[in-house]
């Protein structure tokens, strides 16, 4: 893994104030549950924000309990999540999960997390049947839980990579480590403010096709942007 030195081309620090400075500040003082946070981030991978919050609505209404959703048929569950991406495979693997946590933890209630240390929460949730990085940190930060962890999801990871933050390789689990190396004085919400951030400029300025370096806050910094002159400039109005 390559990540450009802090200091030498900008720090973390930078790009967090640089973002504020465009975008604002965001503190959400509303939070799910643990388990809530888990479901709803389980079933929202690779699907738009809004489709996902109103399949998780329409879980919740159906099934009343966590319970009920780890003993209902894969069917049913599926029949709720048709509108996510990928609900064949997403149902009967929630199911698993579910059944998971109320085996190891006697009760499908992860609110003992709280007790537990960042890096052995993460590992604890990552044991669990379909869950990867991105679901136990959002389920670790995004929550009432308000732990110390950076949610690193497409956006946010092609993002770290056009910059030069990481290596154009760099996977999930090495930018998480260079970014936390990298915050040491970061609290838990500002992981979450800087998710947010980064990841509305993936969606929004520097999708997967093309990037609209002109209108970007951080294009002074951007290692892509550098390569040229201009690096899928956003097209004359």
């Amino acid at each position: 893994m390559s990540h450009f030195p802090l200091g030498q081309q900008s720090s973390l620090q930078s790009i967090r104030e640089q973002l504020q400075n465009r975008y604002g500040r965001i503190r959400d003082e509303h939070r799910l549950d643990p388990v809530s946070q888990f479901v709803r981030s389980f079933i929202g991978s690779r699907t738009y924000d809004q489709t996902s919050w109103n399949a998780f609505i329409q879980l919740v209404s159906r099934f009343q309990t966590w319970e009920a959703i780890a003993d209902a048929p894969a069917a049913e569950i599926e029949d709720v999540l048709k509108d996510v991406t990928y609900p064949e495979k997403k149902a009967p693997d929630l199911k698993l999960a579910l059944q998971k946590i109320r085996v190891r933890a006697g009760a499908i209630n992860l609110d003992f997390l709280e007790d537990l240390a960042e890096e052995p929460a993460l590992v604890w949730l990552e044991q669990i049947h379909g869950v990867g990085p991105k679901i136990a940190a959002a389920t670790l930060n995004f929550s009432t839980l308000r732990k110390r962890c950076f949610v690193i999801d497409s956006h946010v990871l092609r993002v770290l990579q056009r910059f030069g933050f990481v290596g154009p390789k760099t996977g999930f689990k090495d930018a998480y480590r260079a970014i936390m190396a990298a915050a040491e004085n970061f609290d838990a919400d500002d992981l979450y403010e800087l998710h947010w951030h980064l990841k509305s400029l993936g969606q929004y300025l520097c999708n997967h096709e093309e990037a609209f370096c002109g209108d970007c806050p951080l294009s002074e910094i951007c290692m892509k942007r550098l390569e040229g002159p201009a690096w899928f400039p956003r097209p004359a109005a």
